[in-house]
């Protein structure tokens, strides 16, 4: 199924916006919240606070891309795109998290849309998804998306394949830089109002 079909900016309680190099403690902020199971899915084991806050810092490295599901300026689901060191130069890992206030909304839905789209305009070819076995909602976005499923070291590898970038999608991604900017200027205006 293309990336494209019946994506949506907004949902009833938040907007996608790609996450900004300076807001990498946005994303650290988001993992630090997910409660324990949810960062096993997101990871795979357990991790620390300092571990995610490591993690997080690297966020903007060259290469990677993440967007954010925010809700009055906060990040509620994160979608990231991490060209891997060992990996073909046209392949990446793709990952999610979705905070359990926010679940079972379709937020991961779209994230995943937004980045398939971005792996598209930036010429990759393969995208891997790698999740536990029992994290069946996971699998299922990635079935949405058309990916193949293997399992390999007690875990599923989900194989996605994007179309090639094409007119539209290079100019809806067109469409959103400006809007990013945006966006997160009120964003931190809103966060700034409310320590206040």
């Amino acid at each position: 199924m293309s990336e494209e079909a019946h994506i949506s900016d907004e949902t009833p309680f938040g907007f996608i916006r790609r996450l900004l190099a300076s807001e990498s403690y946005l994303l650290r902020d988001h993992l630090q919240r997910l409660d324990h199971e949810a960062r096993h899915r997101r990871f795979g084991h357990d991790v620390s606070n300092a571990f995610i806050a490591s993690y997080a810092s690297h966020a903007s490295d060259f290469g990677n891309v993440a967007f954010g599901y925010f809700v009055e300026g906060e990040v509620r689901g994160v979608a990231e795109l991490r060209p891997g060191a060992l990996m073909s130069h046209d392949s990446a890992e793709v990952a999610f998290s979705v905070e359990r206030p926010f679940a079972n909304r379709g937020i991961a839905t779209q994230l995943m849309g937004r980045i398939i789209r971005t792996a598209r305009n930036r010429g990759f070819s393969h995208l891997t998804l790698v999740c536990l076995p029992d994290n069946a909602k996971m699998q299922a976005i990635a079935r949405h998306y058309g990916a193949d499923l293997r399992i390999a070291d007690g875990s599923i590898f989900a194989e996605i394949v994007p179309d090639r970038a094409d007119y539209r999608s290079m100019v809806s991604e067109m469409i959103d830089e400006p809007m990013t900017y945006l966006h997160a200027a009120l964003d931190l205006q809103t966060r700034i109002s409310d320590r206040h």
